[in-house]
């Protein structure tokens, strides 16, 4: 599951993913994958942007904690901002600055699959 409200880094990302083999649910709106979160979202993993319109794509990863404790939490953003990291890091979710090396993405994403 990815959250972007930026539509070109959304469907760059989505591609990836799908490239890799993995299904995707992608959101542009916090409201919609929040909504599709609380409605008990069968996915492995949640990659958010941490600056979604309005809203703290933060809130989130905390959610995603709550509800599905083992799925994979990455939050991103533009901004290297170390109170945000220490927030995502301290939710356990991997903090990355965009744009994301897929190296890097890839290796959070199948950690287990080794």
């Amino acid at each position: 599951m990815i959250v972007d409200d930026d539509v070109e880094i959304l469907n760059g990302v989505v591609a990836m993913l799908t490239g890799w083999g993995l299904s995707v649910l992608s959101f542009d709106k916090f409201e919609a994958a929040r909504a599709k979160l609380l409605a008990g979202v069968d996915a492995d993993a949640l990659l958010v942007d941490v600056r979604i319109g309005a809203f703290n794509g933060l809130h989130l990863v905390h959610l995603a904690r709550k509800l599905h404790p083992t799925m994979t939490v990455v939050a991103m953003t533009g901004f290297d901002d170390p109170v945000l990291r220490a927030e995502a890091e301290k939710a356990g979710a991997t903090f990355f600055l965009k744009p994301v090396r897929p190296e890097d993405l890839h290796k959070t994403l199948f950690r287990d699959a080794s």
